[in-house]
């Protein structure tokens, strides 16, 4: 099943769960108003993890910015190098503070090595910290160097350590949503075994938590219900509207999602779809739903 489709089965489901909570409190005391509130939490959750593409725009981006950076402590590390260079002026004594000052990482840091950056970061930074009158005496650094360095280090080693985390979360992929999606769907699962249990001798309200049943109700094939898309006048889709069936044997309700969708599980027969909430003006609308039809009824609601 798609990652849209569990979305709209479970917020179907625990909408169902709502309109049956005095049955299931009554069972069970774990069965509470924040049960169901806890669970469309932990989905809201789950949907707001990144996806792969977003996994993998996130370390991009900050590639990008960190190879501006390395030029730019690049930079700064030549300047370091001709303060070495007058104040080490002795040429074997220039060559060995040169490779103590990182120089030995620096061609392959140049070449996007980000793990040679790092020791060059660190091998400059310590340098000036242990050698900085020398270098200030010798080599005439100046303070606004040495805090020019200092800050283009920090920059540096920041955007090194955040590339290197968005690049591990990226090759998690998407199971880390799929992992936290299917947790949710297992939650629900356990309703819908107690559901069953309840619900025994009233087989149309207990198969409103069945996973199978709401599918096909979410997918719109086989099953009787109803099922729209909501708007407002100026097209936006209408968010958080509840819809209440009128003239079912049981309550049903049903929210709808941030993209206006909705869905109800009803048995064939004559309704009145009553819609409303906060923020917006309630209207009705009669609907005649066939044994095995999944009716459609878009509206566009008005704004309070």
């Amino acid at each position: 099943m798609s990652q849209g489709d569990l979305r709209q089965l479970l917020q179907l489901g625990w909408a169902n769960y709502a309109a049956q909570l005095p049955k299931f409190a009554a069972y069970k005391a774990k069965y509470t108003a924040q049960t169901g509130t806890a669970a469309l939490t932990a989905l809201d959750q789950a949907l707001a993890l990144p996806d792969d593409q977003a996994r993998g725009a996130a370390p991009e981006m900050t590639r990008g910015r960190l190879l501006d950076q390395r030029q730019e402590f690049l930079d700064v590390w030549q300047q370091l190098d001709g303060y070495l260079e007058d104040a080490f002026a002795e040429a074997s004594s220039y060559k060995a503070m040169r490779e103590a000052a990182g120089h030995r990482h620096y061609a392959a840091a140049a070449g996007n090595d980000w793990s040679a950056l790092g020791n060059l970061v660190g091998a400059a930074t310590g340098f000036v910290r242990d050698h900085g009158a020398e270098l200030r005496t010798g080599g005439g650094m100046t303070a606004a160097f040495e805090a020019l360095l200092a800050a283009e280090a920090k920059e540096t080693t920041d955007l090194i350590g955040q590339f290197q985390r968005e690049t591990m979360s990226a090759a998690q992929g998407t199971p880390v949503r799929e992992a936290a999606l299917l947790a949710c769907l297992d939650t629900f699962a356990g309703l819908g075994r107690d559901a069953q249990r309840l619900l025994r001798r009233q087989p149309d309200a207990a198969r409103l938590f069945e996973v199978q049943y709401l599918l096909g109700l979410v997918r719109g094939t086989g099953q009787a219900g109803v099922r729209g898309l909501l708007s407002l006048a100026d097209g936006r889709p209408a968010a958080d509207v509840t819809v209440t069936v009128r003239g079912a044997k049981e309550p049903v309700t049903a929210v709808a999602d941030a993209d206006g969708r909705y869905a109800l599980a009803v048995t064939a027969g004559s309704y009145t779809l009553v819609f409303g909430g906060a923020g917006y003006v309630g209207r009705e609308e009669a609907v005649v739903v066939e044994a095995g039809v999944k009716k459609r009824v878009d509206g566009v609601m008005g704004v309070a």
